[in-house]
């Protein structure tokens, strides 16, 4: 009797497993090769088991083709629900996949259909193990996943330029091996991916051949990495660019490259702001460990308080142009260390680019920022250091936070400072350029200001100079500066924060000449 209970409850727990894989409504295929649209093709299931159906499915359901079975798709038929393929489909150019419909390659090899993949459809690939790729993958897609637990063979989804994934490219699982977009000898033009890179787990890499080629992605979104492995390439010999238009995101996870004499790295290319976000950032084994970066030009790369390690050996590049922004306390040194030994041609700090401070905690700018600067903006209300003497070709936005310029910079010729809510810790400040010919003053900048504003005037020969402030009933009310000032071009900042609003005159003078100009202070 005991012995026939435990039969029954391993019998029931069997039925119910079953029951609970599927769902009132599903469809499974029933024939050895017949049409979409014959309801004898299919079966239905009602709760508790499989029967024939009164009409064949709609597309809304999970519908299912068995390894055995072949349906021919004879009818338009549109998939807003789950069709999960283990057979084979033919007439797919009568197939869509609509908002929310999904593929599902549920086997080794076989064919995906050639289907019409409409905004939000999902195309999936679950069965793949090893040998021959699924076919027709050289097409176009909305969302696509490799989720293939069981894979034990590198495969190259054999994308040929010119495809576009319109939606996201997911990586979710390649059992040891990996995936990879392409081979260097099918490519012809760009690939590109209108969403994001999101691979949680497996190794994803864009090619895996040693042919040389040039192999293009353009990625219009994000690359997010939470696990596994991202690679720009994993082959000896092409060269590989990723231009990346979203934000990068790594954690947990390995990035690595192969073929450190190629050129192959991720540029940031977007105009606008990048965020990169590290987080226990591993890097390949020796000779792969390489993962060159780049700020193009028109690009701005906040890298927050992330730090690109030494066990990086590829470079970091900031391009003329190009704006790098950190909040690590110990500036560009303390967030940017990778070596630059291989792939990339070396660190490269462009004196034509821009270069920014905006942590939480002090912060100093480092010996690695160059001494020579287009744009230099402290955003900081803890306050910036500089750390060795530099030239500023273009504008210092002072947005917030002292900036301590003890260390002292100069302004290029067409250098000029913007109070945005920032001040300077020593307000006199040098200018390069040719000694003027005559005395001058210029207009405050900014105007109206509030509290901070720059004065700029230009002197042809030493003399004791003296600039004062006034308000309008002729009352001074500060003295900027007083004392002896070299021929050339200065400029002067003035902090007005205990003043009211309202117009003031400051006045410059330079031995016998003297000039006026008003300002405005709005608070």
């Amino acid at each position: 009797m005991r012995t026939t209970i435990i039969a029954l409850i391993v019998f029931l727990i069997g039925v119910t497993g079953i029951a609970n894989a599927q769902s009132v409504g599903d469809y499974r295929s029933n024939t050895a090769g017949g049409n979409w649209n014959a309801a004898g093709n299919w079966e239905r299931w009602n709760g508790t088991a499989w029967s024939l159906p009164a009409a064949p499915p709609t597309g809304s359901e999970t519908i299912t083709i068995r390894a055995t079975d072949s349906i021919f798709v004879n009818v338009a038929v549109s998939i807003s629900g789950t069709l999960r393929n283990q057979g084979k489909i033919g007439g797919a150019p009568s197939l869509t996949f609509a908002n929310g419909g999904m593929y599902e390659h549920a086997q080794n090899a076989g064919s995906i259909p050639e289907a019409t993949w409409a905004a939000g459809s999902i195309c999936k690939v679950t069965g793949y193990i090893s040998g021959s790729k699924p076919n027709n993958l050289n097409q176009d897609f909305h969302h696509f996943v490799w989720n293939c637990t069981g894979q034990t063979a590198n495969v190259d989804l054999g994308l040929t330029g010119g495809n576009t994934i319109h939606g996201n490219f997911e990586v979710d699982a390649t059992g040891s091996v990996r995936v990879q977009l392409t081979s260097p000898a099918a490519i012809l033009t760009p690939i590109n991916i209108n969403g994001d890179i999101i691979v949680r787990g497996g190794q994803f890499s864009t090619n895996g051949s040693s042919s040389a080629a040039t192999i293009i992605v353009n990625v219009l979104g994000n690359i997010t990495v939470t696990g596994g492995n991202f690679s720009v390439s994993r082959g000896s010999a092409p060269d590989v660019t990723f231009n990346l238009y979203g934000d990068f995101t790594v954690s947990n996870a390995t990035l690595q490259n192969s073929g450190a004499t190629r050129i192959n790295k991720l540029i940031f290319s977007g105009n606008g702001t990048h965020n990169l976000s590290f987080s226990n950032v591993q890097y390949g084994t020796t000779g792969t460990g390489h993962f060159t970066m780049e700020v193009a030009a028109g690009s701005t790369l906040n890298l927050g308080t992330s730090v690109i390690t030494a066990s990086n050996t590829g470079s970091f590049i900031v391009a003329p142009g190009g704006t790098v922004a950190t909040g690590h306390a110990d500036g560009l040194a303390g967030a940017i260390m990778c070596t630059g030994a291989s792939n990339g041609g070396g660190n490269s700090f462009s004196t034509e680019g821009n270069y920014a401070f905006n942590g939480s905690v002090a912060q100093v700018t480092s010996a690695l920022m160059p001494t020579t600067v287009n744009n230099l903006v402290i955003n900081n209300a803890a306050g910036v250091a500089l750390t060795q003497p530099t030239t500023i070709n273009g504008v210092l936005r002072l947005m917030a936070g002292v900036f301590n310029n003890t260390v002292p910079f100069t302004l290029g010729p067409s250098g000029s400072i913007s109070f945005e809510g920032g001040s300077l810790l020593v307000t006199s400040v040098e200018n390069e350029g040719t000694i003027p010919q005559s005395f001058f003053v210029e207009q405050n900048y900014p105007n109206p200001f509030n509290p901070a504003t720059a004065i700029r005037f230009g002197l042809p020969r030493e003399s004791q100079v003296s600039i004062r402030v006034f308000n309008l009933i002729g009352q001074q009310v500060a003295t900027v500066f007083e004392g002896k000032k070299q021929a050339g071009t200065h400029t002067l900042a003035f902090d007005a924060t205990n003043l009211s609003s309202g117009v003031y005159i400051y006045r410059v003078q330079s031995g016998n000449l003297v000039e006026s100009r008003r300002m405005v202070l709005l608070k």
